[in-house]
Parts: C-alpha cells; structure tokens; sequence
C-alpha cells in the first residue's frame, strides 16, 4: 500500500513540473529576446550617431560639397541595412567661408528593427556639428600675438 501511493505521488508531480517548465521558459525567452532587442537598438543609434560622424568629417574638408555629405552618412546606414534614412547637411551648399557644418541623420525604428515596432514608435536621431577645416585656421589667425 505504500508503494503505491508513492508511485501515484510521482506521476502527479510529472504534471506540476512540466507547468512549472512551461511558466519558467516562458518567462526566461521573453527576457532573452527582449535583451536581443535592446542590443539591436543600441547597436542601430550607435550605427547613425557614427554615420553622422563621418558624414561631418567629410563635409568640413575644403572642396566638400553636401551630396558627398549625404552620400558618405548612407553609405555607412548601408552596410548595416537601415532603410528609411534622412540625412540633413546644414547648411545646405558649403562654401569656402563656411565656418560650422552639421549633420543630422535620423532613421525610423520601423522596418530597421526586428520586435520593437509593435511597441515603440519614433525615429532614431543622431546630430554631428563640427568646425570647417578652414575656420581653425582663420581662428589661430585671429589669436593675439605674445608680447
């Protein structure tokens, strides 16, 4: 008689393990792909506030001009398959005078992310300004001599 009851006890906590699996995995992929996610998104802003970089660092040689500008923030998006991205050059036709140039880049969450879209909403923006080339050297003119 207790050999018995002790089989029946076994197979009765068979059932209360596999729920007990059941409610545990659930919770433990839930966490892993939301940290997938998050990575993704880090990874997506670094990626345009990089791109912004380098598109100011081509915009502030002399000769640059805006379309280079565009082109080199896309080419980078490009390698890292984001779609959907604008890149502003401000101002719009650089000159030989100009003195500040900045880059604006902004990408949409939207179809550049894999879960996120069905939760979060918006537009990833990264800003990039720097002074020209010529304007360091125009501001070392500038400097007072010594006595």
């Amino acid at each position: 008689m207790g050999r018995r009851s002790i089989n029946h006890s076994r197979r009765s906590r068979r059932g209360a393990a596999a729920v007990e699996f059941a409610v545990a995995i659930s919770v433990l992929l839930m966490i892993v792909f939301a940290s997938i996610e998050f990575v993704r998104l880090n990874m997506l802003k670094h990626s345009i506030e990089h791109a912004s970089y380098l598109a100011a660092r081509e915009g502030i040689i002399v000769g640059a001009k805006s379309n280079d500008v565009k082109q080199t923030a896309l080419d980078h998006l490009a390698i890292f398959n984001l779609s959907g991205a604008t890149v502003t050059v401000n101002p719009n036709t650089i000159k030989d005078d100009t003195q500040v140039v900045e880059v604006t880049v902004d990408v949409p969450v939207s179809g550049n992310s894999w879960i996120s879209p069905a939760y979060f909403g918006g537009t990833l923006t990264a800003r990039t300004r720097m002074l020209a080339e010529r304007a360091a050297a125009e501001m070392a003119g500038a400097l007072p001599t010594g006595p």
